[in-house]
């Protein structure tokens, strides 16, 4: 089965039209790739369908009690949870790769490529709920979604390989995310492990995205200035465009999040009549 399964992938790479189109597109390192980036996609979504069955004999009445908006969000925080612990983990070898190391902007390596490819997938699916569910979600989502997906598909010209595990990190704070949100629908919300939790987030989230990520944001704009003069003007702009609303959004999103911790913890008016007496 798994020898049938290679040999058709690999008849699909080799169809002259797919390759023809990747090289038309300026992704010529797409081609051994765009098969599993389309699977990658389909999984998720089949991820999704099936995370309420599995949520269902794991949490008993309290899944079942939610709403049915609240348990499609909770199969798509399912899917996010999946993606960030698996890319987060997945990406870390990259920093290590010599090959990226050498040439940060336009070097390229194998095991980077499955990497983005993975990457790839969840953010063509996030574009496709995001675009789906657009009045709830708003144009911040379908931005964040975009903006990903252009800069890791554009990996594969190849371009930026060694920086992309940087922003692949951003993840990490994603986990404790989706963790947050899923303690308020099983009744957990002001508990003692929600305020853990919301304090781990909010440290991740500050070091990962808005410290780290900044930081490797201006190493890439430096490098970019300095040795990026072969890269298209176009390309050059659309890096810049993307990293600030990804930067931005963040910045935006953080704000929201101390908001959401101070309103779930703050002391209740009876507890600071209790501490005057």
């Amino acid at each position: 089965m798994l020898s049938a399964l290679a040999t058709n992938y690999q008849r699909l790479v080799e169809l002259p039209a797919a390759r023809e189109l990747c090289a038309l597109i300026g992704l010529p390192r797409l081609a051994p790739y765009w098969p599993a980036l389309l699977a990658f996609s389909g999984l998720f979504q089949l991820l999704r369908l099936s995370s309420n069955m599995l949520s269902s004999l794991v949490f008993g009445t309290k899944f079942d009690a939610l709403t049915a908006r609240q348990k499609y969000d909770w199969g798509i925080r399912v899917v996010s949870q999946v993606h960030a612990i698996v890319v987060v983990l997945l990406a870390i070898p990259i920093f290590f790769k010599q090959e990226l190391i050498n040439d940060k902007l336009f070097g390229f390596d194998n095991y980077a490529a499955w990497v983005y490819t993975l990457v790839c997938g969840y953010f063509l699916w996030d574009i496709c709920v995001s675009v789906g569910d657009a009045k709830k979600l708003g144009a911040g989502f379908i931005v964040h979604a975009f903006a990903s997906f252009g800069v890791y598909i554009f990996s594969f010209r190849p371009a930026l390989q060694y920086y992309g595990a940087s922003f692949i990190m951003f993840e990490a704070s994603t986990i404790f995310l989706n963790m947050n949100w899923w303690m308020d629908k099983l009744g957990m919300t002001g508990s003692r492990l929600q305020l853990y939790n919301a304090c781990t987030l909010l440290f991740l989230y500050l070091t990962v995205r808005l410290i780290f990520g900044v930081y490797m944001s201006y190493r890439l704009f430096s490098d970019l200035s300095a040795n990026g003069s072969s890269m298209p003007i176009a390309l050059r702009y659309f890096y810049r465009v993307a990293n600030y609303s990804i930067i931005l959004l963040s910045y935006y999103w953080f704000y929201l999040m101390i908001a959401a911790v101070r309103k779930r913890f703050a002391p209740s008016k009876t507890s600071k009549a209790t501490k005057t007496e």
